[in-house]
């Protein structure tokens, strides 16, 4: 993260660098903002089928900037009046959409100010950018992407009995913590078995600043995510989500096509 962009963030470290770096605006705001970034994408869901509006949208931009941030990739103009990030989307005819903020001098806390989002080709954009940003990358190998069913998979399901149970249902949960690890061991070994006869059932995700991957579980009719981690030639069950919260990170990289990690 170069110095010029670290200087404009506030010291609020309880919040991502987006709105550490400028004014977003009232939630009110933030929603119009939002379907204006919505409405120029390609159509995709973006509001969790139990979350608020465009959460989903909300989430990728914010870590989307995070990473930008990080690798310099948010551009700014000479004078410092705007500045842009590549949002790693696209149009519907496949031209990039960048985010463009502008220098806010209404505030004493924020330096710079959420000005809109812009295709590539937009004239407000050229006029000020003479070389429009990067996507951000998440991986330099792109065999990383890929889940390997017949490395041994460490199951470490005590980590998610004893601290994410309430990620399950009440029925689940009524059941007892030796009836959910028993489900919970059978399944991901079913789901293991489909791996090496589909390698398109893994998905990937970017989580915690690394890529790691995403399984199917289903439970009593209760469809679930392991994510699973690579740790020295074998992989390692981290967590569980549910499939809201592993749509989110998956869409991090890349927009999901498992059947199972569809959301409509």
């Amino acid at each position: 993260m170069n110095e010029k962009l670290k200087k404009m963030l506030t010291s609020d470290e309880t919040s991502t660098l987006l709105f550490r770096f400028a004014y977003i605006g009232k939630k009110e705001e933030q929603i119009k903002y939002l379907a204006e970034l919505a409405n120029l994408a390609e159509k995709e869901i973006w509001t969790s089928p139990d979350g608020k509006d465009y959460d989903i949208l909300l989430n990728y931009l914010q870590y989307t900037f995070d990473k930008a941030a990080k690798d310099d990739l948010v551009y700014f103009t000479p004078n410092d009046d705007y500045a842009a990030f590549n949002t790693g989307l696209l149009t519907e005819n496949g031209e990039d959409i960048i985010c463009m903020f502008n220098k806010f001098t209404g505030s004493q806390k924020f330096a710079m100010h959420l000005y809109g989002f812009k295709k590539e080709s937009d004239y407000e954009f050229l006029n000020n950018f003479a070389e429009t940003p990067p996507v951000v990358t998440y991986f330099d190998n792109p065999e990383k992407i890929y889940f390997d069913p017949n490395k041994k998979v460490v199951k470490n399901l005590d980590h998610i009995l004893q601290d994410h149970t309430d990620r399950f249902s009440d029925e689940l949960k009524n059941k007892g913590k030796l009836y959910i690890s028993a489900l919970l061991s059978s399944a991901l070994d079913l789901t293991l078995k489909r791996c090496k006869r589909n390698y398109r059932i893994a998905v990937p995700q970017y989580y915690n600043d690394e890529i790691t991957y995403l399984l199917p579980v289903n439970l009593d009719g209760h469809k679930m995510a392991l994510a699973v981690g690579y740790v020295n030639n074998r992989y390692r069950v981290n967590t569980i989500f549910t499939l809201s919260m592993a749509y989110k990170n998956a869409r991090l990289l890349m927009k999901p096509e498992a059947d199972w990690l569809a959301l409509e």
